[in-house]
């Protein structure tokens, strides 16, 4: 069973079957998206590696670390948002309304709170730490 038959707000009357045509503007943006999302985690996995694999660096640069993997969340949640979205307007599915349940059984949201708040507390904890650097 596919997602638009269990779904109540499905509505051929509201978003006819045809409606790709409408949204295959968005393609290669999407698309961008993806390829940014897979080169960025790609470049995180590779600072990743480099920071877990070299004593001194995981010592003297950890927080940095910590960043380069809530980055690889982010990174991997646009790859996957763009592969995903393009894969529904495929299936004219894009403009489809769905319930906050069935929302949530996708991977994206699940990637994008961690991925977006990660970051900027990440920072937050690097800039503390210099300031207490600073002034000790």
């Amino acid at each position: 069973m596919s997602c638009s038959d269990k779904n109540a707000y499905w509505n051929n009357k509201t978003y006819p079957p045809d409606q790709s045509a409408f949204n295959v503007d968005l393609l290669p943006a999407l698309l961008a998206y993806s390829l940014c999302g897979a080169f960025a985690s790609i470049f995180n996995i590779v600072c990743i590696l480099t920071f877990v694999t070299k004593k001194e660096l995981r010592e003297k640069y950890l927080f940095f670390a910590v960043l380069a993997f809530a980055n690889l969340i982010n990174t991997f949640f646009m790859f996957l948002a763009g592969v995903l979205r393009r894969k529904m307007i495929y299936n004219n599915q894009f403009m489809q309304l769905q319930s906050s349940f069935e929302c949530l059984l996708q991977p994206g949201p699940h990637l994008q709170l961690p991925g977006g708040q990660l970051p900027a507390v990440v920072l937050l904890v690097i800039d503390i730490e210099r300031l207490i650097a600073v002034y000790r």
